[in-house]
């Protein structure tokens, strides 16, 4: 059970390494909270930037932000480690170099886990994309139900969740995946309930740190807080790991070739053949779905993972025209290591036999979706992280309040109101009781 001391300890986590310009926006974000027991960890992985010194000014300003490293060339995954094992009690929730908080985001966190009484809570971050990822201008991105932000809160049941994410295979997509990176806030009993299970006591199990989190969460309870009204903004950057990847700039390639190079001494699940990391989100999503499943005395439960389906929605991803044309062979070779360890070689060759990639490109300017909201970020004069977190935040208290209520409640006040204007009252008072000037 959550707390209930109206004032529990929150941690903020930021493992990062040469993003300066961003980060000074995600400590800004953190700093506007108004929250005393928050501590902000900034994990630096030997940045060869200003970093060090922008976070150590802002720790003059702001006390709650402390400046933390594991030594340079650690890697993003014992980094994340390293700022975990910085934390002792209370809530955690992890950030990267380029994301934020909300204004109020840890007190509606702190609200909602008293309120629900749950250790784990999960929301759907908006999304900001810096100016020059996605296109020339930047980018805001929220989820939305047919062009109408949706609000109010529920309890999910675990066991629901790992089932979904055991068919669908794409815990980013998955608005309630309970990971404590970005979208989710977890108490430190559940960290060091996974911990204990883990060899070597460390909590992270995979290549990557974010997912998994939320799978393995998951598992260790029987349900779990989710609320539609965000607490904190995921950025993106050209920085991201993930654009890394699928950027063609000769330096992003060469970042992300270095993460490789970490992860490689982390192969996949044994049953996924023990392949390389790869960042198709249909294998990492069934590799922390396994590895999960596979530490001693896990609670978690999720149907059994369908290979041939695996196999098709990972060549599906490798089809996707944002991938660089250099990275889809390596892809390729790995869906056929896990096809060829479960007998399905042959099943692979006939997936790929006459399938091309599609031309699918960003979704650039304004836009809308049955599951999205895509804004111009210069239409609305939004120019860094900050600014984003300020309009998502009004976004949501608009839609929060703005209901059908309030709709008719103003529709009715309108009605009152010309009505009296049309309503004839006394006559105007004859000229001779007028008082004398």
């Amino acid at each position: 059970m959550a707390s209930k001391d109206n004032n529990p300890k929150f941690t903020v986590i930021i493992p990062t390494k040469d993003r300066a310009d961003y980060l000074y926006h995600s400590l800004r974000s953190c700093s506007l909270q108004d929250y005393d027991n928050l501590e902000i960890i900034v994990s630096d992985d030997g940045s060869t930037d200003h970093s060090e010194e922008m976070v150590r000014e802002a720790s003059r300003k702001d006390p709650r932000i402390r400046f933390v490293s594991p030594g340079g060339g650690a890697g993003m995954l014992d980094n994340f480690e390293f700022a975990l094992d910085q934390v002792k009690e209370g809530y955690v929730i992890a950030l990267g170099g380029d994301d934020g908080l909300l204004p109020h985001g840890i007190k509606g966190m702190r609200d909602l886990l008293s309120e629900t009484g749950k250790e784990l809570l999960a929301w759907p971050s908006p999304a900001y994309f810096y100016a020059g990822v996605k296109m020339p201008t930047s980018q805001m991105i929220f989820h939305a139900s047919l062009g109408r932000l949706k609000t109010g809160q529920k309890i999910i049941r675990s066991e629901d969740f790992l089932n979904r994410q055991a068919k669908d295979l794409y815990y980013v997509s998955d608005i309630e995946a309970p990971m404590f990176y970005v979208k989710g806030v977890a108490s430190m009993r559940l960290v060091n309930q996974v911990r204990a299970r883990t060899p070597g006591g460390k909590f992270y199990a995979c290549a990557t740190p974010d997912g998994y989190s939320g799978i393995v969460l998951a598992g260790e309870v029987e349900d779990y807080a989710f609320s539609y009204t965000p607490f904190s903004l995921h950025g993106v950057s050209p920085t991201s790991a993930g654009v890394g990847y699928l950027s063609k700039d000769a330096r992003a390639k060469e970042q992300s070739n270095a993460f490789f190079k970490k992860a490689a001494a982390r192969p996949m699940h044994a049953d996924l053949g023990s392949q390389p990391y790869s960042p198709l989100i249909s294998l990492m999503t069934a590799d922390y779905l396994l590895t999960a499943k596979s530490l001693p005395g896990w609670p978690g439960r999720f149907s059994t993972i369908d290979m041939r389906s695996l196999i098709q929605k990972s060549i599906a991803e490798v089809q996707d025209g944002l991938f660089a044309e250099d990275r889809v062979g390596r892809e390729l070779q790995i869906i056929r290591g896990v096809a060829k360890s479960h007998g399905l070689e042959s099943f692979f060759h006939q997936q790929i036999s006459g399938a091309h990639r599609n031309s699918r490109t960003t979704l650039e300017g304004n836009a809308l979706s049955t599951s999205r909201i895509y804004l111009n970020g210069c239409d609305f004069g939004i120019k860094d992280l900050v600014d984003a977190a300020y309009f998502a935040y009004s976004m949501y208290n608009v839609s929060n309040n703005f209901n059908f209520a309030t709709l008719a409640g103003a529709l009715r006040n309108s009605i009152q109101y010309r009505s009296l204007s049309a309503k004839k009252a006394a006559p105007l008072p004859p000229e001779s009781t007028w008082p004398s000037l």
